[in-house]
């Protein structure tokens, strides 16, 4: 190899090395030079550990500032979790022994991810005097213990019933630890993965007032993660009140009349089963018939919602979770879902009263049509005639509209859908149209201008929607039936949404919206639960607002105030004529005060559900204005609404007129209505 070839390799191994050289400096000088900040900003990161503590969450109060929820400290005992395995030992098991608790289940507690690894952990909130006393004499047993006062949420108004369970459960809510998926969604809004955030009710929808904002401590750790000492702190600021719609007094007896009427109802027995009802559950709704602001709002079986604020334990969870103890957690005003029965009835004669279906021989449907009640109707080919009767198959003889609501006579009703059927129903190709323009379909018609079928808006949770059936609901629900009656709209389908029976499923706030409208000359109101946010902690003293809430949004149906007041007579006489259905149960009242519906909606599989909507009063003069209310009472298998459902209401209207302890429900064997 020559000298000449030999320099331009080494030339060559010279030029790569030096670009290796240059590249590896260039890299080093980036690292070292061109990043500084940004290594400077991950190793602050790395070194700062920010731990949130909850705000001083804002109180609850009611229309007139009773303190519904608030805040208390409790004394609580607390876990360092820098412990020894020696020491950490020790201490479960001393705990444990003091505290009668599992051992393994104050050792599940340290080891919970849902405590921040800098903060010690709560083992007993609200510990009894002497055992914090014990804890406190004795160190040398409980290494890394201390007692602290932390806040939680307190109820003072209390139910006059075993356990004495909080007032208002279902419309307050409740707190919790922020799971997984509310995480995703809250944490741009500031929210740890270790927050407490509403679940339930006001406590949720109001959440991002009640909550305020955080204390924020930013904490210095060494490269082992252990604490070196505290960068910075942010101060909380207390979130602010929430001043409700909702009347104590007026709630507390509708949750206490509700219970009394349930309990009342298992003394009688089911005429079909001689069975005794079984009265699994109920709901009661107040409601302001002029503003749409809710008064009361009770569900029962009630439970505990006090039990929630440090963690419920997951076996008494399970019991109000499970469908053989009545589902204390679902909200029945809003959630619950009911056949209405003969509270269905005024929508059905209104659409009646406004569309004038005619008889066969020409007669036109209005004030003065009567109709012979004799207790059944029958129709259909000959040999082949079904059968419609009332309860009990009782007679009323001749009745026309208004005593035909009085008596709550199916059987008028009954024809009153045939009268629809044989007016617009017959034949092709209105048999099977789905234009529900048709009047063959006024009843529905009606019934979603009143509100059915469609959430109310007022806000809470898993709000249901009901059902109003109709020939497009019929064929989707038997689509591929090769039957071809499941495909057309029936004489007997127009017979049961007539009396609210068959696939009508109402929820009671809807039927309080309804009646509401009907009362007051067609506005529905969405319902309103707040009235106010106040600055924090002034419900103490004079309370300071910070923002007026408005009224919610409202729309008009359109009502005919000729066919109401053609209607409102008979509402009027089954409270107070003496043949009426709820008349039993609002004896001593005047004339005037009241009027209302009764229901009794059968159910496949249970027992009778009973109903009762009362308005009150009944009319309100212009030049005299005065509060007027709807009342709306549902018990679940609790038999006939005249008996059970129009006590309890009576009870709650005793309370709207003043009486802030009226005398106790009294309830009676079943009427017929």
């Amino acid at each position: 190899m020559s000298d000449a070839s030999s320099r331009v390799r080494l030339t060559v191994v010279g030029v790569v090395v030096f670009a290796l050289f240059s590249t590896l400096f260039a890299r080093l000088w980036f690292l070292q030079v061109g990043r500084t900040e940004d290594f400077a900003a991950q190793t602050e990161q790395s070194r700062i550990r920010v731990v949130r503590e909850p705000a001083i969450r804002g109180a609850i109060v009611d229309r007139n500032g009773k303190v519904l929820v608030r805040n208390t400290l409790v004394d609580t005992i607390t876990v360092d979790r820098n412990l020894t395995p020696e020491e950490r030992a020790i201490t479960a098991k001393n705990l444990a022994r003091v505290l009668a608790l599992p051992e393994d289940l104050v050792a599940a507690e340290l080891d919970s991810p849902k405590y921040s690894p800098f903060e010690p952990v709560p083992i007993a909130r609200d510990a009894t005097y002497e055992t914090l006393v014990y804890v406190r004499e004795h160190p040398e047993l409980f290494p890394g213990v201390s007692a602290e006062r932390r806040s939680i949420r307190e109820y003072p108004e209390r139910l006059r019933f075993e356990d004495y369970p909080p007032l208002g459960a279902h419309l307050l809510g409740y707190v919790g630890l922020i799971n997984k998926d509310e995480y995703e969604i809250q944490k741009r809004a500031g929210y740890g993965p270790n927050d407490s955030i509403g679940k339930q009710g006001i406590e949720q929808l109001f959440e991002s007032e009640l909550r305020g904002k955080p204390r924020e401590r930013k904490l210095e750790v060494d490269s082992r993660g252990r604490l070196v000492g505290v960068a910075e702190v942010v101060e909380p600021v207390a979130g602010r009140d929430v001043q409700l719609t909702i009347n104590a007094d007026v709630q507390r007896v509708a949750e206490e009349s509700l219970r009394d009427g349930m309990v009342q109802a298992r003394n009688y027995t089911d005429r079909l089963t001689g069975e005794r009802y079984k009265s699994t559950g109920g709901a009661v709704i107040v409601m302001n018939v002029q503003n749409g602001d809710v008064i009361a709002l009770a569900s029962a079986p009630t439970f505990n919602i006090s039990k929630f604020t440090s963690g419920i334990p997951t076996q008494e969870f399970t019991i109000l979770t499970d469908p053989a103890n009545g589902l204390p957690l679902v909200n029945r005003p809003v959630q619950g879902l009911y056949a209405p029965g003969s509270t269905f009835k005024p929508f059905s004669l209104y659409a009646a009263l406004r569309d004038k279906p005619s008889t066969e021989d020409g007669a036109v449907f209005d004030e003065n049509f009567r109709f012979f009640d004799r207790g059944f109707i029958e129709f259909g080919a000959r040999g082949q005639e079904q059968a419609f009767q009332n309860a009990g198959k009782r007679p009323n003889g001749s009745v026309d509209a208004t005593r035909a609501m009085t008596v709550s006579s199916d059987v008028f009703w009954y024809n009153l859908a045939l009268l629809y059927w044989r007016t617009w129903g017959r034949g092709e190709p209105f048999q099977s149209s789905t234009n529900l323009a048709d009047p063959q379909y006024g009843i529905q018609q009606i019934a979603r201008k009143f509100g059915f079928a469609q959430p109310t808006g007022i806000g809470l949770a898993g709000e249901a929607r009901g059902r109003i059936p109709d020939l497009a609901f019929k064929r989707a629900l038997n689509v591929g039936n090769p039957d071809r009656s499941t495909q057309i709209w029936l004489p007997g389908d127009g017979m049961n949404l007539s009396v609210g029976q068959g696939d009508v499923l109402v929820t009671p706030l809807q039927l309080a919206q309804a009646y509401g409208a009907f009362a007051n000359g067609g506005v529905i109101h969405t319902p309103r639960l707040a009235r106010a946010v106040l600055e924090g902690g002034s419900t103490l003293g004079e309370p300071r607002v910070v923002r007026d809430l408005p009224r919610q949004p409202t729309r008009t149906v359109g009502v005919d105030p000729r066919i109401v007041d053609l209607i409102m007579p008979g509402l009027e006489g089954a409270v107070c004529s003496e043949e009426g259905t709820a008349n039993s149960a609002f004896t001593g009242y005047p004339c005037g005060v009241v009027m209302g519906k009764t229901g009794t909606a059968e159910v496949q599989g249970q027992q009778d559900t009973a109903l009762f909507v009362g308005v009150t009063p009944p009319r309100v003069d212009p030049a005299n204005p005065q509060p007027q209310y709807v009342v709306a009472v549902v018990v679940e298998q609790g038999g006939f609404g005249g008996s059970v459902a129009a006590p309890i209401a009576r009870r709650v209207i005793d309370a709207l007129r003043g009486d802030p302890d009226p005398p106790r429900v009294v309830t009676f064997r079943p009427n017929v209505d």
